[in-house]
């Protein structure tokens, strides 16, 4: 069934927040807590995220490691041409 209901801006926020960080739906976590309320439960323990491990994917070390500098040179050089790209466009 569909409803309208009004949600204090702060609940709402702290609800999807704590969904999101679950990695549930905001619509599941507000029926689990109806259904509490109405049966009288405790809370049912949630299953938690397994946290990434680093590297993800594994090299055999044969190629150039990177460096903070090169990755910083080549989000410049891409703002550089972006920007270069815009101001070609402006001057049409």
């Amino acid at each position: 069934m569909r409803t309208t209901i009004v949600i204090p801006d702060e609940l709402f926020r702290q609800a999807k927040a704590k969904a999101a960080l679950e990695g549930r739906k905001l619509k599941d976590l507000i029926i689990e807590g109806l259904q509490q309320v109405v049966t009288n439960q405790q809370p049912t323990p949630q299953r938690k995220l397994k946290k990434t491990k680093f590297p993800i994917i594994k090299s055999r070390g044969t190629g150039e490691k990177i460096t903070t500098e090169m990755v910083n040179k080549a989000i410049e050089d891409s703002y550089r041409e972006e920007a270069e790209h815009y101001a070609s466009f402006m001057r049409r």
